[in-house]
């Protein structure tokens, strides 16, 4: 894990707790409420903090798998990049699965379009790049964090599922 990583997973935190006492001191702090918190707090750091100081190379990658041939050159950095990213989006799928009740494919298109703001957006600030690259690992992102918690949801029911009771047959018609 880089620094620039670390640095956005402590201004994550950071901003969690200050987004969050608000909501605990007027009693309003909720497990979905506090999720959404912290999330939307993550993302927002992992997307635009630290703040860069020396700009990109390039503003705009529009070559689909170019993590791959980064990977190549600048080994392992690219792809723990990929990874981060879809990691990222996992609590998304998973939060629209069980909150919004949404499909698969209505998760991924939400996915893609929370990916395409924060893309979009990371032309204006903070000499970010749009990466046609974080689309699609954010959409598989949201779709694997769906899929993941629909598998918990299935092995949940099986678990907990009251067994029912076979009807018994009664032995006095039999000679």
């Amino acid at each position: 894990m880089t620094n620039a990583q670390l640095v956005s997973i402590q201004w994550g935190i950071f901003l969690s707790v200050v987004f969050l006492l608000p909501q605990l001191v007027f009693r309003q702090l909720t497990f979905r409420g506090a999720t959404i918190t912290v999330y939307a707090s993550m993302l927002f750091a992992a997307t635009f903090l630290p703040v860069q100081t020396i700009p990109p190379h390039q503003p705009v990658q529009l070559v689909p798998f170019q993590w791959v041939a980064d990977t190549f050159r600048d080994g392992r950095i690219a792809f723990d990049q990929m990874t981060l990213n879809v990691l990222l989006f996992v609590p998304l799928g998973a939060m629209l699965l069980f909150w919004g009740r949404r499909t698969i494919g209505q998760a991924a298109l939400a996915g893609y379009a929370l990916s395409l703001l924060v893309e979009g957006s990371q032309l204006l600030w903070a000499n970010r790049i749009f990466d046609v690259d974080d689309l699609m690992t954010n959409t598989t992102g949201t779709a694997l964090g769906w899929l993941g918690a629909l598998a918990v949801v299935k092995v949940h029911t099986r678990v907990t599922a009251v067994p029912q009771e076979q009807p018994q047959r009664s032995l006095a018609g039999v000679s």
